[in-house]
């Protein structure tokens, strides 16, 4: 006991040499090992977890250049331009500068450090404190001093024990005398157990259960936060890509018919042609001009709005990396294999918001039996000893005269109106619970099959625009052919070109819109993943994915 009390003693003491930074830096270690543990369990992530520190957020102390953000490296002059840019690239920038991300991070980090706060509740709890005066007459004839010291240790049982032991001293001496201090110390243990309401780990353990099983719930939610933020920055990504082709093929459409507009025009000069069909090239090439300044003004409005997305500065240079659109996944083997009722039954099997709407009915249902639990009769035990040495004999004890006491406290179920109420709105939270878990249920069966119906739909779209491209351009290579041997006339070549110009934009624009669709039937069926590498999918969970249907396609024919 001594010994306990005095490892609490200096405890406390060392608490209290702590800096206000060096306690945030134990604040971080302990909700970070946390967090980092929970990552590796469930996600089998080792990339370690961590917020921007105050003093770097904030700017009060200067900071290594090698830890600047990329906005600040920019708006310090260190690079001159950001690029070449990809997906990965814009993923890591923007994360580095998001609200949302920094929202979502906090709020993962908030729920590790409530569960520390737990965890302490439950471990042993120190106390201590000290205090000193004096106190005399007026006219000075006597007087006295005394200081004294206490302390204490808590610690909560999973029965729902309370066990608490406490040592204090306390010193005194009369002035007036001029005689030494003299001083007694007490030492006390006591423990009280609740035997009906109260008692038992389902009750005593639940604030500490709850804050792991939150926890866990953030883990999911910033996990999932993180797959659902990555297809967000494709997607805009690919969409400024997609506008920077448009430039290019309404750039060279432009360069085509100024080349057939100076032809026309020469031919014309020389009596070989009519001005009818020079007119109509410079037409077709004013209105090309036309939607040139139109596309490079969109362009040029949808890279600062992503530039502002990333968090950078609107005056910074931004280029991409060659071919991101060339490179877009154009063919899916799982997609073109994937049954509706597997895609459905492994979605509502990994999707980590069922998993955590699952896990809330149990939270519920823990919740209801507690509040149950309190509507009966409460009985407790409680025992305690406490001696104090006498006058003069500081930490002499001999226990013989130590002071013992014992009791029984009953708390009846005399008025539980309250208790009642509390108990019945936890019934219909229960629920309420259920109705949601099951709803999210409808609700992902019908987001998933909408997923595949998108990107089933998206692909045959893009091989028609794909067909479409490649008939275009041979009418533009047969336009030009007949209009040199005077079997076709301006018109003709002039209608192709739009075509083809057509034909591309929209080839890429289902290019990309299939890539999305597979980025999001992916998410939708918990198989994306995201890391320093990029996004992918999860090989292991799609090669399961992949015998799922054919166990299903095997066991059809029984079936029917």
């Amino acid at each position: 006991m001594r010994l306990a009390l005095a490892v609490a003693g200096s405890a406390l003491l060392l608490q209290g040499c702590f800096t206000p930074p060096e306690l945030r830096d134990r604040a971080d270690r302990d909700a970070y090992a946390l967090i980092d543990a929970r990552r590796k369990q469930l996600f089998d992530e080792d990339s370690p977890f961590s917020l921007p520190s105050p003093t770097a957020a904030f700017g009060r102390e200067p900071r290594d250049p090698e830890d600047w953000t990329m906005r600040e490296k920019v708006l310090a002059g260190a690079v001159q331009g950001v690029g070449p840019l990809n997906v990965v690239g814009a993923l890591s920038i923007a994360a580095e500068n998001s609200e949302q991300v920094q929202r979502e991070q906090e709020s993962l980090y908030r729920s590790a450090l409530d569960l520390t706060l737990e965890q302490w509740r439950f471990g042993y709890r120190y106390d201590a404190g000290a205090d000193g005066g004096a106190s005399g007459e007026i006219n000075g004839n006597l007087g006295t001093a005394s200081k004294g010291f206490s302390a204490s240790v808590t610690r909560v049982l999973g029965t729902g024990a309370v066990i608490l032991a406490d040592v204090g001293a306390n010193l005194f001496r009369v002035v007036s005398t001029g005689d030494g201090w003299d001083g007694i110390t007490s030492l006390g243990l006591s423990i009280t157990q609740p035997l009906l309401k109260g008692t038992g780990e389902l009750v005593t353990l639940e604030p500490l259960r709850q804050s792991e099983r939150t926890l866990i719930y953030a883990v999911r939610a910033y996990e999932r936060f993180r797959r659902t933020y990555a297809v967000d920055v494709s997607d805009r990504v690919y969409r400024v890509q997609q506008s920077l082709d448009q430039l290019n093929n309404e750039r060279l459409n432009f360069e085509n018919l100024k080349i057939l507009r100076v032809r026309n025009e020469r031919l014309a000069e020389a009596g070989e042609l009519s001005e009818v069909q020079a007119d109509q090239a410079r037409q077709d090439e004013l209105g090309s001009q036309n939607r040139l300044v139109a596309l490079q003004g969109n362009t040029e409005r949808q890279l600062d709005s992503f530039k502002v997305f990333l968090g950078l500065p609107v005056e910074c240079d931004l280029f991409f990396e060659e071919g991101i659109l060339r490179r877009l996944e154009v063919e899916s083997p799982v997609l073109n294999e994937l049954r509706d009722d597997v895609a459905v039954e492994f979605a509502l099997a990994n999707r980590l918001d069922v998993m955590t709407s699952f896990d809330l009915v149990q939270d519920a249902a823990r919740k209801e039996a507690i509040a149950r639990d309190a509507l009966r009769a409460g009985l407790s035990v409680r025992a305690s000893m406490n001696e104090v040495t006498a006058e003069g004999k500081v930490l002499n004890y001999s226990f013989s005269d130590a002071i013992w006491s014992a009791g029984v406290d009953v708390d009846l179920p005399v008025d539980l109106l309250p208790l009642r109420n509390a108990w019945r709105r936890a019934e219909l939270t229960l629920v309420d619970t259920r109705r949601r878990y099951e709803r999210s249920l409808d609700d992902v069966t019908v987001s998933v099959r909408d997923a595949l119906r998108r990107a089933r739909n998206s692909y045959k779209s893009f091989k028609i625009q794909e067909g479409a491209v490649t008939l275009s351009e041979r009418r533009v290579r047969g336009a030009e052919l007949s209009l040199e041997a005077g079997e076709a006339i301006t018109r003709d070549l002039l209608e192709a070109q739009s075509s083809l110009r057509s034909s591309r934009d929209s080839a890429t624009a289902a290019r990309i819109s299939f890539t999305l669709a597979l980025l999001e039937l992916w998410l939708e069926l918990e198989l994306l993943r995201v890391d320093e590498s990029g996004v992918y999918v999860d090989p292991v969970l799609a090669e399961d994915l992949r015998n799922r249907t054919r166990e299903r396609d095997a066991l059809a024919p029984e079936l029917q």
